[in-house]
């Protein structure tokens, strides 16, 4: 499963207003995001406004294409905009920026065919780590 994260830039003065939204996401948004293969998806927020996603998906762009078709995620992008820089017209979901992975602790240490203390099963030795 391939680990996905991602940066945007929130506007600073709508940020409370943007953590608010997140406190009570759609349920149909939740259903949409899960049933497209979004795992273990978290959003972390700097006060300055740095947005950093990371989410869990067997394929990033069917996960993409999955939201895409989807009713709920249509409305949440058209709602979400506004709470953007620089997105240039384009939907958040469209103007996000995938990172790469450049380091990850488990796939290494799998890699010396060491586990972790605690883990009996490293589920992130089979990474893939191509760009998007």
């Amino acid at each position: 499963m391939r680990r996905v994260c991602f940066v945007l830039r929130v506007r600073p003065d709508r940020l409370a207003e943007y953590r608010e939204r997140h406190a009570a996401v759609w349920p149909e948004m939740l259903r949409a995001l899960h049933a497209a293969g979004w795992h273990d998806y978290s959003l972390f927020l700097h006060d300055d406004g740095l947005l950093v996603g990371h989410f869990r998906t067997e394929d990033l762009a069917a996960s993409l294409a999955a939201m895409e078709a989807t009713d709920a995620n249509a409305r949440w992008q058209a709602e979400m905009a506004p709470f953007f820089v620089g997105l240039d017209g384009r939907r958040p979901d469209e103007g996000f920026v995938v990172l790469d992975e450049i380091f990850n602790l488990d796939a290494q240490l799998a890699a010396l065919g060491d586990t972790a203390p605690g883990n009996t099963a490293l589920d992130n030795t089979t990474l893939d780590t191509t760009e998007a």
